[in-house]
């Protein structure tokens, strides 16, 4: 499985993300531990960047799949797909929103920032401003 080095190790050593629960609006969040993790495909809507990128597919029934690997085991307040995912073609953490088909990015994060304050991470789908970048998968990933 093609995941960081840094991420790796973590894993390695039994490690958890640390940070006040209350504040996660996912509630308790788990790792996957290594030899768990396996390739999904996302679909992702080009609706959900409707005002930030022209779709070249608008109108069209369909959806961009972006290979992830999902790095959540577990999630106290929601399903834990994707909620925290690395795109290893692309060296690239993300979230995936389940429910509205859209990728934020993390595009200069390393597991280092993330594991150093997991919240802002964490809760990037849901705060306003978000860290996250929307992120555009044409053309790299097929539609389909």
């Amino acid at each position: 499985m093609e995941l960081p080095s840094d991420l790796i190790k973590f894993l390695q050593e039994g490690k958890q993300l640390e940070y006040q629960v209350e504040d996660c609006e996912c509630g308790s969040v788990k790792l996957l531990p290594l030899g768990k993790h396996f390739y999904d495909k996302l679909e992702v809507d080009g609706q959900s960047l409707y005002g930030i990128a022209e779709d070249p597919n608008e109108g069209i029934h369909g959806y961009y799949i972006v290979p992830a690997i999902n790095l959540i085991a577990s999630c106290e307040d929601y399903g834990p797909e994707h909620i925290l995912s690395w795109i290893p073609d692309l060296n690239l953490y993300i979230t995936y929103d389940v429910d509205h088909q859209g990728i934020l990015a993390f595009p200069k994060a390393t597991w280092q920032d993330i594991a150093t304050n997991p919240l802002r991470y964490l809760n990037a789908q849901w705060d306003s401003p978000s860290i996250g970048e929307p992120f555009v998968p044409w053309p790299r990933y097929p539609f389909q």
